[in-house]
């Protein structure tokens, strides 16, 4: 683990559900964020990239609960250092799926070491997956 406090202490009062502290204390936000990770305000993770702040990633989290239960399927887009794409893969299980995908090749190489070096399973077993784009687009559309 790293030195410092979880992402869980340090979103005190956004955190409100068991699985998803469960969730931010499972995935530890020092392995992903090379700069202050502990500071509750966005770190650079390299390519003009942020990683969100904690209470960010908690409230997040929180907003989702009911949708990332066990088995479900969850797309991270802009998935970064891969850590919220990680705490989505804990929340849905070995029987569901977090995807990633980013933009940039390098960070989406780095987010597969992030996740490897912190938690193999979720990769080793098809949990998450940390994808790049084939090509950028003017426009997306995503319908429900």
């Amino acid at each position: 683990m790293s030195r410092g406090p979880n992402t869980c202490t340090l979103a005190k009062g956004v955190v409100k559900s068991d699985r998803v502290a469960s969730s931010l204390k499972a995935v530890d936000r020092g392995k992903f964020c090379p700069v202050r990770p502990f500071e509750d305000s966005p770190q650079p993770i390299g390519y003009n990239v942020t990683i969100s702040a904690p209470h960010m990633h908690a409230k997040c989290l929180e907003l989702l609960v009911n949708h990332l239960k066990d088995g479900c399927a969850a797309l991270d887009v802009g998935s970064g250092s891969g850590y919220f794409t990680a705490c989505m893969g804990i929340m849905v299980g070995p029987s569901g799926h977090a995807i990633g995908i980013d933009h940039i090749p390098e960070l989406v190489e780095l987010s597969v070491k992030n996740v490897m070096k912190t938690i193999p399973d979720l990769l080793r077993n098809g949990t998450v997956k940390l994808i790049g784009l084939v090509a950028c687009w003017h426009c997306i559309y995503i319908a429900a």
